[in-house]
């Protein structure tokens, strides 16, 4: 059983990491203020024109590193860490400010973007730990921040195949993995997820041990040892059983509900070595095990994954945990949503140093945990974490005054979750968001959460205040 977490342990403390008290306390306040208004409007969430200059101030000082900032977020995952079995997933996403390219300073840690060869654009590729056994958020092992030279040579300019992976941006992969292993290492065991962008040969390589392992989407077919190709040696595999799953509707894939009945396969198998490797000195092959996941029937988009491992797989109950746990891989999505567009709003701040809207985004990644940890909670039958390790007892004493608020006269529109878990506080945080409240409608998402968070907050200040007026 997982020991007990507080609240605190969720939350930024910067003192002793910037040598100026000042510019610590300063950082405190503004991580607080982050995480009860989410905003990267630092105008909307400071109370005065004197407070909106200290934050300018505090973000702009070169005092405050980037590195500082980080270090700070994975301490606190690193005492989180002992004796658990975690799920260290990573991603990349792109934050980009060219809509603001005439406000923004030069050489100010921004380069080219992806889609285009502005240099308003940095990128940013966390380690997200979650506790395997409950799936409760935990924090960051590592965050990783960098930005492409507008003047960097292309591929072919670069002769990228034959560069050392260590020169390349894929190592971001291997980076992080080998940081988090540092920060993790009270931990029982590491699992690495990761999606077909970090199948690397090179990685299988230089991550795995007894401790530490792999479970990465397959990015294309490889050579094996015995000639065949990996796909056409696994999908040759007996079913070993299979499931069905419930797809919702998700119209950025134009992907409409379903139910969708998977088949899995899995087998062991050696990798070949690829030929521009050979003669750098990594293994002739490697051995993982290779999962296929396959949906069945008149499908137009089907669903068909091959997940790499170095877990053991020697039955269905062990493949399909394996399914389950890269499905875990979509809760990072979800933080990069929260930190643009109706979250956050990152890529509409106004200010005009992309270093100082770097150090931004690292505070807000150390906000934002709460409402992963709601979103999460939610999709649990169990119901997440124990709601004390999220909020303290001012939040859950005006939640339960909402709570009684909120129920409608229908069954289905009460709370019938366990008001010790984290679950049953997200059903009145989603309420107040502006969630209708029927499970038939789907989860609140986090986008709603973070609007309740938002209002709880408000509420907060408000009683705060009446108290205040109400003292002689």
């Amino acid at each position: 059983m997982n020991k007990y977490i507080h609240p605190v342990s969720f939350t930024a403390d910067y003192i002793g990491y910037f040598g100026d008290l000042r510019l610590e306390r300063r950082g405190n306040e503004l991580c607080k203020k982050l995480s009860e208004h989410p905003s990267s409007s630092i105008r909307q969430i400071s109370s005065t024109s004197a407070e909106q200059k200290a934050y300018y101030r505090f973000l702009n000082n070169e005092r405050v590193g980037e590195q500082d900032l980080i270090d700070e977020i994975s301490s606190r995952m690193s005492h989180l860490a002992e004796s658990r079995h975690l799920l260290c997933i990573q991603d990349t996403c792109e934050v980009n400010l060219s809509r603001h390219k005439g406000r923004l300073k030069p050489n100010s840690g921004l380069g080219r973007s992806d889609k285009s060869d502005t240099s308003h654009c940095f990128k940013l590729h966390p380690g997200f730990v979650l506790d395997a056994s409950s799936l409760s958020p935990l924090g960051f092992s590592h965050i990783k921040l960098f930005h492409r030279s507008e003047y960097m040579p292309d591929r072919i300019e670069r002769n990228y195949k034959r560069q050392p992976i260590e020169d390349k941006e894929s190592y971001k992969w291997i980076e992080v993995a080998k940081k988090s292993k540092i920060v993790l290492q009270k931990s029982d065991t590491v699992t690495f997820i990761e999606d077909r962008e970090g199948d690397i040969y090179e990685q299988f390589v230089l991550i795995p041990d007894e401790k530490h392992h792999l479970l990465i989407r397959s990015r294309t077919t490889r050579n094996l040892v015995n000639g065949r190709s990996l796909y056409n040696e696994v999908d040759s595999k007996p079913v070993a059983g299979s499931y069905t799953i419930e797809l919702p509707t998700d119209n950025r894939k134009n992907q409409y509900k379903r139910q969708a009945n998977i088949e899995l396969r899995y087998t062991t198998c050696d990798l070949k070595c690829p030929a521009n490797l050979t003669k750098k000195g990594y293994p002739s092959h490697i051995s993982v095990n290779c999962i296929s996941v396959k949906e069945t029937g008149n499908v137009s988009k089907p669903i068909n994954w091959k997940l790499l491992t170095t877990h053991g797989v020697e039955n269905y109950e062990q493949a399909l945990s394996m399914v389950l746990w890269y499905g875990s891989r979509w809760y990072i999505e979800q933080i990069f949503r929260l930190l643009k567009k109706q979250g956050y709003g990152i890529e509409k701040t106004e200010i005009e140093s992309g270093w100082a809207i770097r150090k931004l985004v690292i505070l807000q990644m150390a906000a934002l945990l709460k409402i992963l940890q709601m979103n999460i909670a939610y999709s649990q039958s169990e119901g997440g974490q124990p709601i004390t390790e999220v909020f303290d007892n001012e939040q859950i004493k005006v939640l339960h005054i909402m709570n009684k608020k909120l129920q409608g006269r229908t069954q289905k529109l009460k709370n019938y979750n366990d008001p010790n878990k984290t679950k049953w506080a997200a059903w009145v945080i989603g309420r107040i968001g502006g969630w209708k409240g029927y499970d038939s409608q789907g989860p609140p998402g986090v986008i709603i959460l973070l609007r309740g968070l938002d209002r709880l907050n408000y509420i907060m200040e408000g009683i705060k205040l009446a108290k205040d007026m109400g003292t002689p």
